[in-house]
């Protein structure tokens, strides 16, 4: 059996270092003078604080200073990141909250699902993706819409909440979820704007059937929705969708469309067999 190699010195050093940081309520560490320590332990609670506020500015209003001060140094206790990128540090505090973070009697119950929809928006911001670069913006006819395969752009989420996220506030702190869904669409436009509008049953499924079925036409995907609908009167169906459609591609939520190629006679019309950019 092999016996295990002592830690260097310099790494347990180090260690300790990081610690005290952590923890600054234990011993200091050995030969390091108290003001000096306090630098680093003031410096990088800060900086975790502030980039967690800027991160999560809404649930940031909804508690006091004291709770915060609280929050952000049990997050450095008990959270260990394995990432060295500060833009990381919202997933990981998101990933704390679900998994290991120890509930508090001044959460609210919508906590999670608030945290989710302000990382949404700092993730889009930064996200390096640039489908923009392949999709110059170009005007497009009703009938490219329909008889075409609108493209969504991969910047744009479609979000399903329990609670109303995107109304809280520090004035707005609803005890109990309302029985209808939020349906958000998130999304970064040509400007690098992150924006954010509501959905309805119709613009929330348009959007889910175009993500999920490139095949087929903007046409068949709205025939599909009023199908699904038959309490709502068809042409209101497709009139909106087209509209939503031509609204989705001012606002940079559609990219283009795919051509299709003829369809196939031996299938139904408006499947896309082939598609190309």
């Amino acid at each position: 059996m092999t016996a295990s190699v002592p830690e260097p010195d310099f790494i347990r050093r180090q260690r300790r270092f990081a610690d005290q940081i952590r923890n600054p309520e234990q011993p200091l560490p050995e030969g390091v003078e108290a003001r000096r320590m306090q630098v680093y332990v003031d410096l990088f609670f800060n900086n975790i604080a502030g980039f967690l506020e800027g991160a999560f500015p809404v649930y940031r209003s909804l508690c006091s200073d004291v709770f915060w001060q609280a929050e952000v140094r049990r997050f450095m206790q008990e959270y260990g990141s394995e990432s060295p990128l500060f833009r990381d540090l919202a997933q990981a505090y998101r990933d704390y909250v679900d998994n290991t973070r120890t509930p508090q009697p001044e959460d609210p119950p919508f906590l999670q699902e608030l945290l989710h929809y302000e990382w949404v928006e700092l993730a889009l911001d930064i996200a390096e993706e640039d489908p923009f670069a392949d999709w110059p913006t170009a005007k497009l006819n009703t009938a490219q819409l329909l008889q075409q395969h609108p493209v969504v752009s991969p910047l744009a989420w479609s979000l399903g909440y329990q609670w109303p996220v995107h109304r809280i506030s520090a004035e707005f702190r609803p005890d109990e979820a309302p029985e209808q869904l939020s349906w958000l669409l998130v999304y970064r436009n040509r400007e690098d704007r992150v924006k954010f509008i509501e959905l309805n049953a119709v613009s929330a499924r348009l959007l889910w059937l175009l993500n999920e079925h490139p095949e087929i036409s903007g046409a068949r995907v709205l025939e599909q929705i009023a199908d699904e609908l038959p309490q709502i009167p068809r042409d209101n169906i497709i009139q909106g969708g087209l509209e939503l459609l031509q609204q989705f591609l001012r606002d940079g939520i559609v990219l283009g469309t795919t051509r299709c190629l003829e369809p196939n006679p031996d299938t139904e019309a408006g499947i896309c067999k082939e598609v190309t950019s």
